[in-house]
């Protein structure tokens, strides 16, 4: 078999970064516009937040990065379309086959390009785009919402919950959660009046959830210049809800590859779940699979001689191939959150099926 030259796979390997830079810098472009002008129409119907046109641009270029990770593999699909069809036109596809490279050889720098290009968005990128998502959140809640950024947390120490209202606010602190957040367990509560002023701790062995009010047991309440005083039962009002508490812990996207599995061992140790999580885990380590599946897809209806007719047909269907797999990605990361499916196959599973239809498709071409 013809050893593939150094040159000629960097020049295959520009090549492609010229068409991927060439069909990504404009679909960042217009994801930003759109982004602006929805977060425009967003803060135009808050009353009382000064959300001024500077803040909206700053707050959509912080979600951008997310955004662009979830553009990538459409860019890698239609940069590889872009790229192949022009080297096929001008021949030097036909010429590199006349050498005696195969399709395999020549698809190498691309893919390899693909792989290198997902592994560092994963590894390097996205600890950067979880810092900024976690901002925008922040100033989403604030100037588009008009609520705290987070109502609970989950640390090492366990769980932290804040609720406030007219009366003041109240930060409970809980070991850990069962039955899906309707008990806690080892609770302590700091109570503050409206102006923030500390007004008791309360101390409970557990504490359940029951009609927009927490029943604390066990309870020795502590305050200011009096004497603890143990009472067997302490009832809070409070405005949250169990599943409002699940889903105000941080989002998935704004949580760092590398620091998931360490938040999602906290979360199982305080007594939730932490599918959503581990799914955008394997989710983002299944990105470089994905854009390698992209280049093979799209050499499948790229390589075809435009002497031969129907090209456009094909790059039509390789469009419609990759829009497929980010419906087919989007429903089995939702079966996999919901449990239905396994994590692993919710995650890896698209991809995989994508990789192996492509290598056949080619395998079909090259020698079939």
């Amino acid at each position: 078999m013809l050893r593939l030259a150094p040159v000629f796979a960097l020049y295959m390997m520009r090549r492609y970064l010229s068409g991927l830079a060439l069909v990504f810098a404009p679909v960042i472009a217009l994801i930003y516009m759109v982004d602006l002008l929805e977060l425009t129409r967003r803060a135009s119907r808050v009353a009382g937040k000064d959300a001024d046109f500077l803040t909206l641009m700053q707050m959509s270029a912080m979600k951008l990065p997310g955004l662009a990770t979830m553009a990538l593999p459409f860019a890698c699909l239609f940069g590889a379309m872009w790229t192949f069809a022009r080297m096929t036109r001008s021949n030097e596809l036909v010429i590199a086959r006349a050498a005696g490279l195969s399709v395999w050889q020549f698809l190498a720098p691309p893919m390899m390009v693909a792989l290198l290009l997902g592994i560092f968005t994963v590894g390097i990128i996205n600890p950067w785009t979880a810092a900024l998502n976690y901002h925008y959140r922040q100033l989403e809640s604030f100037y588009i919402k008009g609520t705290s950024a987070s109502l609970s947390t989950v640390t090492e120490s366990g769980i932290w919950l804040r609720q406030s209202d007219e009366q003041g606010s109240a930060v409970i602190h809980a070991l850990a959660a069962s039955d899906g957040g309707l008990r806690l367990s080892a609770v302590v509560v700091f109570m503050f009046d409206p102006q923030e002023k500390f007004l008791r701790r309360v101390e409970a062995f557990s504490a359940k959830y029951d009609n927009d009010v927490w029943t604390l047991s066990d309870v020795w309440l502590i305050e200011p210049d009096r004497q603890a005083k143990a009472v067997p039962v302490y009832r809070l009002a409070t405005n949250l809800h169990p599943e409002d508490i699940q889903q105000s812990l941080a989002n998935p996207d704004s949580i760092s590859f590398w620091a998931i599995p360490d938040f999602a061992k906290r979360l199982e140790a305080a007594g939730f779940s932490s599918t959503r999580y581990l799914v955008q885990w394997h989710s983002l380590a299944s990105l470089p699979l994905v854009l390698c599946s992209m280049v093979l897809v799209a050499a499948t209806v790229s390589l075809r001689n435009s002497r031969r007719g129907g090209v456009a047909m094909l790059i039509g269907l390789g469009g419609i191939a990759g829009f497929v797999l980010f419906v087919v990605s989007d429903i089995a990361r939702a079966l996999g959150i919901a449990e239905s499916v396994p994590i692993i196959l919710a995650a890896w599973g698209p991809a995989i099926a994508a990789t192996l239809v492509g290598i056949s498709l080619l395998f079909h071409m090259e020698d079939g």
